[in-house]
């Protein structure tokens, strides 16, 4: 090989390397994925008698099969994107109550919740329940709050989806457009997300 190809092959050879060098979690075969999340599920507590099926594919996880309340459907999702090497997970268990309540009757449940927890009676929640979906809004003060009351509400046997449209109120230093003054004094003005 002449001088001038070797001294283009070479950085070109590196540079090609490089760009195809894979991390460890991309190098985790879709086979070890899978027996993973499928030991974190069969070692869950909370998943006892759940029928759960594991795919994984190019390092996408697909979890199918069925569950007795949508928190489980919650748990077995964030197993599957906090196990190395997931890139994407599509969650398509169905939620089958074994005791399917009547809207009312969750819609109450959830308003026992509402009213015995200060921060989501503070925030002024709204239940709206059909066919056993459950949309909650309300104007939160901590970012926090939208998903402990979702968890709480996925523990009702019987709801079988959340739609939680939450306003988050931030707390300001000083007076300015669009805030008004919180109970104890300080201002807040509002701030607007959709937790699904």
């Amino acid at each position: 090989m002449s001088g001038l190809v070797k001294s283009v092959v070479a950085p070109l050879s590196l540079l090609m390397l490089s760009l195809f060098q894979i991390t460890v979690a991309q190098a985790r075969s879709d086979e070890l994925i899978q027996r993973e999340i499928k030991a974190q599920i069969a070692d869950s507590e909370q998943l006892a008698g759940a029928r759960i099926e594991v795919h994984a594919e190019q390092r996408l996880v697909i979890l199918t099969g069925e569950v007795r309340i949508y928190e489980q459907k919650l748990v077995s999702e964030r197993i599957a994107w906090t196990t190395t090497g997931v890139f994407e997970v599509d969650n398509e268990l169905r939620v089958a109550p074994k005791i399917p309540l009547t809207d009312t009757a969750i819609e109450r449940k959830v308003m026992e919740i509402v009213i015995t927890d200060d921060r989501f009676r503070a925030a002024g929640v709204n239940v709206q329940v059909s066919k056993g979906k459950v949309i909650l809004t309300g104007n939160f003060v901590n970012f926090s709050d939208p998903t402990a009351l979702k968890h709480k509400v996925a523990e009702i046997e019987g709801v079988i989806a959340i739609d939680m449209q939450a306003t988050f109120l931030a707390r300001l230093g000083a007076l300015s457009q669009g805030t008004s003054e919180n109970r104890d004094g300080s201002n807040v003005r509002p701030v607007s997300s959709s937790l699904h």
